[in-house]
């Protein structure tokens, strides 16, 4: 799923760094099926739901906004 102005390839690459920056195991948010398919070059826009990239983009914001406030 393109989305305008964005690189894909950006996009996947700062979703799986915000997933390992939560500490939790990739099967939060994936099936083992959807694992297999990123680790074979699935891009995570494409595997995750909406939810959950909302989701860690949220985290993403408010951590970015605790860093301004200090």
């Amino acid at each position: 799923m393109p989305v305008g102005g964005y690189d894909p390839d950006d996009l996947d690459e700062k979703l799986s760094q915000l997933m390992d920056a939560t500490g939790r195991d990739p099967t939060n948010w994936l099936t083992a099926e959807e694992i297999a398919a990123w680790e074979n070059g699935e891009s995570l826009v494409d595997l995750l739901d909406e939810e959950d990239i909302r989701e860690l983009l949220r985290k993403d914001d408010e951590a970015a906004s605790d860093d301004a406030a200090s």
